[in-house]
């Protein structure tokens, strides 16, 4: 074997140690992060209850940024009145509620454009699942992937329910 050989298969074998490295680095920080595994979000506990009626809680703008900055985990449906598919979702919503005794917050989309949250929520309705003061989830009505959700209880449920544990 020639010298240049030899070198080349050294540099060669540390290109390889150095991608397996960086990509075991990458996985590590995945599985902290949450990448694999259980996601589901645990709410707060005030957001639990044995007999809730299906009424939403109204949000204030300032109530929304307190929430954020206490790093609150909860859900907000975000409303718009005369939309029909506002209605049905709204109906979806409340229904879910009561049969998970979940307490979930309202707040009308022109409220909504004045908090943090119009930053991910970009058209009404919606639903957005809040964790630890951030939104990590919410009902896209302009994305095809997510219009199940807006059109079959059922759907809905199978939405909300691969993030929030019940």
């Amino acid at each position: 074997m020639k010298k240049g050989e030899n070198k080349q298969k050294q540099v060669f074998g540390l290109v390889i140690a150095l991608v397996a490295v960086l990509l075991g680095g990458v996985l590590f920080m995945g599985a902290v992060s949450g990448w694999f595994g259980d996601s589901e979000i645990v709410l707060d506990e005030e957001y639990y209850c044995t007999e809730c009626d299906g009424e939403f809680m109204e949000l204030a703008n300032a109530e929304y940024e307190e929430l954020i900055n206490n790093n609150a985990t909860f859900v907000v449906f975000v409303d718009q009145g005369g939309c029909t598919t506002a209605d049905n979702l709204r109906g979806f919503v409340k229904d879910w509620t009561k049969e998970n005794g979940i307490k979930v917050y309202r707040m009308m989309f022109s409220d909504m454009k004045e908090t943090s949250l119009h930053e991910s929520v970009k058209f009404y309705p919606s639903v957005a699942i809040v964790s630890k003061g951030k939104p990590v989830a919410w009902l896209r009505a302009d994305a095809d992937e997510d219009a199940a959700a807006y059109n079959g209880h059922d759907d809905f449920v199978i939405w909300i329910e691969k993030y929030i544990k019940m």
